[in-house]
Parts: structure tokens; sequence; C-alpha cells
């Protein structure tokens, strides 16, 4: 699983390329099936139950993925930490790209009955195994490459595939919906954006097969090589696991938020507000191009200011924002729509940006692909994949959004407490940065 070139010779333009384009084709993939979820699936899998009803089981085949990204990041953390990273991107990317294409030949529930909705179940199954082993592996190719300073700018660079991935999937749905002559994608049209991805992938793959492992790495094997190694999971959970619970935390906020503004206001705006669908995918395409500037933002203000600050500022301002966002969104006004959004995705690009690199340096080298992983997609796992299916659950019980805001500042506020913990300096090549709670034992 190693590479021929030496360690650490890989131009830094390579490195970039390598996160940014391999994580915007993974999330593509990702992303369509949210899309999908929130406005075609509810129809196509499950046509015999009321529209909300079947939105919710949609949204549960969705958060089945999210559920799916912490054993993923086990698994492809183990061999990440073991043998290198360059070998998971290149099977996890494969993994989504088939996965993703197998769900645009699936049958529908009038051809093939229940076995239509456990067959999606079980691509995105794999589909969420696949990403759990992605991030971890391109935002330490950023992050470990780049020379101290300049670390969380080069750890954003994975994090840049979220909004780029959102903006592409977006604009190919709309693209594919107003070309089949309507607002949503129904009959074979739905499947086209699916069967795009085995095109996309091997772009990707392209790229990150000449990509080669990192001097920290290199170490860090020859560390493990010399003495008595534990399982990189067992290694991660007894050395750090207040820093993995630190870094869970940072990232809860910026994904409930996240996900409640983007899939979940599909599904709001349209079945409760009775907005036009063809309303909420703009919002979508908003969103993505706004976290995405600020993501930008953000990674470059850390190399003059202080990087746990920016996130701060972040969860700071999502706390602040969740209920003036849903109050916009209840004046069933476009414009007021798109602000909400706009607004809350400053704050989550402004945190987003910053933390591939803050949390990366929580951990040393022989974990790190299995720590920050582990941090990043339980995260994913309560934003993503249990936010939107409790948050249509508050909105049946109650018919009303305000529990969902008050669910998003309760997440903004623990996200914000663990940012205050986040490492106030960078860390030296292989070596664990401090979270403010321990550095103290480690002065």
């Amino acid at each position: 699983m190693t590479t021929q070139n030496p360690p650490g010779r890989m131009s830094l333009t390579r490195v970039a390329s390598a996160a940014v384009i391999g994580t915007t084709i993974e999330w593509y993939d990702f992303f369509i099936y949210g899309t999908a979820s929130a406005l075609v699936f509810n129809r196509v899998f499950f046509p015999e139950t009321t529209p909300l009803t079947g939105t919710l089981l949609a949204f549960s085949t969705f958060a089945v993925g999210f559920i799916a990204r912490p054993l993923g990041a086990i698994v492809f953390g183990h061999f990440g930490d073991r043998y290198g990273r360059k070998a998971t991107l290149v099977v996890s990317l494969l993994a989504m790209g088939l996965a993703t294409f197998a769900i645009g030949l699936l049958p529908s529930y009038g051809t093939a009955g229940a076995l239509a909705p456990l067959l999606l179940v079980l691509m995105r199954l794999v589909q969420g195994f696949a990403v759990g082993g992605e991030w971890g592996g391109a935002a330490l190719i950023g992050v470990e490459h780049a020379p101290p300073r300049k670390k969380v700018l080069f750890g954003s660079f994975a994090q840049l595939g979220s909004p780029l991935g959102l903006l592409l999937a977006t604009a190919v749905f709309q693209v594919v919906a107003l070309t089949a002559g309507g607002t949503s994608p129904d009959g074979f049209a739905w499947r086209v954006p699916f069967l795009l991805s085995v095109v996309l992938v091997p772009i990707g793959l392209f790229i990150r097969l000449g990509i080669t492992e990192s001097k920290e790495f290199a170490a860090a094997r020859r560390e493990r090589a010399a003495g008595p190694g534990r399982v990189p999971l067992v290694a991660a959970v007894r050395e750090a696991g207040i820093r993995i619970l630190i870094g869970f935390g940072a990232f809860s906020g910026v994904f409930v938020v996240y996900y409640l503004l983007t899939s979940f206001t599909l599904v709001y705006a349209t079945e409760t507000l009775k907005m036009p669908e063809s309303v909420s995918l703009p919002g979508n395409l908003i969103a993505a191009v706004v976290e995405g500037v600020f993501v930008v933002v953000g990674a470059v203000a850390s190399l003059r200011f202080d990087a746990r600050r920016i996130a701060i500022l972040g969860a700071a301002g999502l706390v602040a924002w969740s209920f003036p966002a849903f109050a916009l969104m209840n004046a069933r006004v476009p414009g007021l729509l798109y602000l909400a959004v706009a607004v809350a995705m400053v704050f989550i690009g402004l945190g987003y940006g910053v933390l591939a690199g803050q949390v990366a340096q929580l951990f040393a080298a022989r974990v790190r692909y299995t720590g920050s992983s582990l941090s990043y997609h339980l995260g994913g796992a309560l934003g993503g994949g249990l936010a939107p299916v409790i948050a249509t659950y508050l909105l049946d019980l109650t018919g009303s959004a305000w529990p969902i805001a008050g669910f998003c500042v309760v997440i903004a506020v623990m996200m914000l407490a663990c940012c205050v913990l986040l490492p106030r300096r960078v860390s030296a090549d292989g070596e664990p940065a401090a979270p403010r709670v321990d550095e103290r034992a480690d002065a």
C-alpha cells in the first residue's frame, strides 16, 4: 500500500487538487442522495404512505448513510494509520462511485415492491461507509504535507469539497429537472445525477493515484515498526479519548445547522410552508456558494489570526442566528428564506474552514486518521443522520419550527464550548497540539 515516490516530495499544488477534486466528487455522490430524499424518494420508494411519512422514511434512509460513517472511519482509519493515506482514499472513492451509480439503476417500489427500499438502504450503507474513510484521508493529505503555519489552510482544501459537492449536486438536479420539464426530476430523470457518477469518479482516481505519503506519516510508520503497536482505534481511544469528544462536539454544531438548512429546508419550505419546489433548490445553491466563500475566508484568516477564535466566532454566530433564521423562513418570502440560509452559511463556513486543521492537530500522526475521522463522522452522524429525522418528527408532532430552532441552539452551544477547548498553537511535525483542557498537564 506504499508508493514508490519518496515521502514529502509531492507539490503543494497536487496536495490541494487531490483534496479538493476528490472530496468534491465524493460529496457530490453523497449530496445528490440528500436532494433526492427531499424531492423524489418518497414517491419512488415509499408511495403508499402520506407525503410527510414518506419524507420521514426517505430521510431515515438518508440517516443510514451517516450512521455507517463512523464504522467507515474506524475501518479506513485502521488501514490509513497503519499502511498509509493513499490506498484508503482510492478505495473510498471507488466504493462511493459504484454505490452511487447502482442507486441510479435501482427498481422503484412499483416494480420490485419492498425489495426496492431495501436495496436503497444497502447502497446508502455503502455510501456512508465510503465517505467515512474519505474525509480523514483527504484532510490529512493537506495537513501533513503543509508547513506548520499553513496546516489549517491546507486542511481547509478537504472542507471545500462539501460546498463544491453541494453546488454541483444541486446544479445537476436543477438542470435535469428543468430539462425534464418540471421542478422535480420524476420518471427516469431523477436517475441521471446518480448515473453521472461513473463519469466523475475516474477524474478523482487520476488525481489521487499520483499522491505520495507525507514525512509525518513515514515517521509514524517507523515508530510503529520499532515498538509494540496497538490497534489504532484502541490507541486513539486510550490516548486521546477526550480529544475525540472535543472534535465531535466542535463538528456537531456545523453539521446540525448545515443539514437542517439544506436537506430539511427543502421539505419544510415545500411541504409545510407551501412554497414551490423551484424556490428551495436555489436556496441550496446559495448555501453552497456562501459556505464555500467563507471556508476560504476562515482558512486564509487563520494565517494571520488564531484559528481557534475563528471557530469560536462561527459557533457563536450559529447560536445567535438559529431562531432568526427560522423566523425569516416562516415569512414565506423567497428572498428572506435565502437570507436565512446565506447568513447561517457565513458562520458555518468560518467554523468548517478551520476545524479540519484544528481537529487533526489534536492527534499524534500514528492515530491521526482514526481520531480525526471519528470526531468528524460522529458529528456527521448526529448532524446529518439524526437531525433531519428529529426535525421532521418535531415538525409533525408540534406543527411548529420553533422546537427545531431550539434544537439548533442547544447543539451550537455544545459546539461553542468545544471550540473554546481547541488548541491555540500549531503542532510540530507529527506531534499533537494540546487542547486547552490539558494544556497545563502538557506544560
